[in-house]
């Protein structure tokens, strides 16, 4: 219209497709774009409830843990979550319903909880797993698999990060990690993780070109995120999240990476006498030159905050003052300032010494270099003990080096069979990541 551009409104078909997810569960999904055999897919729920909570109408203290609900003196009941921070809990017989607001649960009955201030909220968030759960232990084409999710400390803040793992037997792996931002990015981060491994897995086997995918397929979950916004399902105007996709192929060992902002993605190994770390994914931060020049040329400015960042904001120098140049969601930002929704593409292929894969939100990036991680993960054979090891060395130098401590997700991908990384001889398997 005028000068090139294609106007259309696409929350209608947006929508439909929308609704036609939300009527099948993921390993529905899975079979309706044709993928047979064991499947599997797990990722974080969207419960950022966990903790203790004060209830101002009917009185007293509540611990929800989990699809737990305690409320003391031995009696508790079964919370389910119905999307998009929707939960419902059963009381003596009856159904009641609550939604997450600003770090309160408003309840249909007109009861109020507002979170302890005592509550640290050093929980994970809770599991979903659909399909062979055998799948997610890792067969020797696919090796298991750890991922911990768990809030910082920041007041008045849910946790903002999220996870999800697809799996289909003799195929592929999808490992993913999200962190949200802005006031409703925790709506937005569970929004993409629910939505986006659903729209790969539709267009993966049939993909030639995996490059050209990847942007279609991210363009279209930021368009669905506007659509969601459109018709008040969620709140994106001033929130969004960073989104990294890796596909393992397993018949080959390759690895085929997505990503927009800064959630990182490094792989590791030991090459027989020292552990290695290579950095998969650059962070997209405004003073990169070529995304400099891509925001300044579309109108935005890029200002230093005078401690760590640099950011971003509109011609007249209002807005959300993002220090990312890519992301999902920030619906503002994308239309005045030059951010965009397209993923950098690359590949790697996985080779003898290489290790482990991690894939982790900034929470811990921030204060910890990649070397470091690797070598924290290498001293363990278990990728969960070795998840543990992270998240805890993570959450103390926040503690040392800033006034709070960042959410944190990290997923603990091993490359190898071997027990021992460190003294074991060279992986000389054809797939590289058997």
């Amino acid at each position: 219209a005028g000068d090139g551009w294609l106007c259309c409104d696409l929350d209608e078909e947006g929508m439909e497709l929308l609704e036609r997810l939300e009527k099948e569960n993921p390993i529905e999904t899975l079979k309706r774009c044709g993928h047979k055999g064991r499947l599997m897919v797990s990722g974080s729920t969207s419960s950022n409830v966990d903790g203790r909570w004060v209830a101002r109408g009917h009185t007293g203290t509540k611990v929800i843990d989990g699809d737990m609900v305690q409320y003391g003196l031995g009696l508790s009941t079964t919370m389910a979550w119905e999307g998009l921070n929707s939960f419902s809990i059963d009381v003596m017989g009856e159904r009641r319903r609550a939604r997450l607001i600003d770090d309160t649960l408003v309840w249909n009955d007109g009861d109020v909880w507002t979170r302890d201030g005592r509550t640290r909220h050093s929980n994970m968030k809770p599991v979903d797993t659909y399909g062979d759960s055998e799948l997610e232990a890792g067969t020797a084409m696919m090796p298991p698999f750890t991922a911990f999710c768990q809030k910082g400390l920041k007041p008045n803040s849910p946790n903002q990060d999220a996870w999800s793992v697809v799996r289909v037997e003799d195929d592929f792996s999808i490992y993913s990690v999200y962190d949200g931002h802005g006031p409703h990015g925790h709506d937005v981060a569970n929004f993409v993780k629910d939505t986006l491994p659903r729209l790969l897995v539709s267009r993966l086997t049939e993909a030639a070109d995996l490059r050209e995918m990847f942007t279609e397929t991210y363009r279209r979950m930021h368009l669905l995120i506007d659509s969601a916004d459109a018709y008040d399902k969620l709140s994106a105007r001033w929130s969004g999240c960073t989104s990294t996709t890796v596909v393992h192929h397993h018949q080959t060992g390759r690895l085929s990476l997505a990503h927009v902002g800064d959630s990182s993605a490094v792989l590791g190994g030991w090459d027989g006498a020292k552990t290695y770390a290579k950095q998969l994914t650059r962070d997209h931060k405004p003073q990169l030159k070529d995304e400099m020049a891509r925001i300044i040329a579309s109108g935005g400015l890029i200002d230093f905050d005078g401690y760590s960042d640099y950011r971003i904001y509109n011609k007249d120098g209002y807005g959300a003052g993002l220090n990312m140049t890519r992301s999902l969601g920030d619906l503002e930002a994308h239309r005045e300032t030059g951010l965009i929704a397209d993923p950098e593409v690359s590949e790697h292929q996985v080779g003898a010494h290489d290790r482990v894969l991690l894939l982790c939100s900034d929470g811990i990036w921030e204060f910890m270099k990649p070397e470091e991680a690797v070598d924290i993960a290498l001293k363990f054979s278990d990728p969960r003990e070795a998840a543990q090891a992270l998240v805890k060395d993570a959450r103390q130098r926040w503690s040392l080096q800033a006034e709070y401590i960042d959410d944190i997700v990290v997923l603990v991908i091993p490359l190898s069979t071997s027990k021992s990384p460190r003294r074991s001889p060279v992986n000389k398997a054809s797939s590289g990541g058997a």
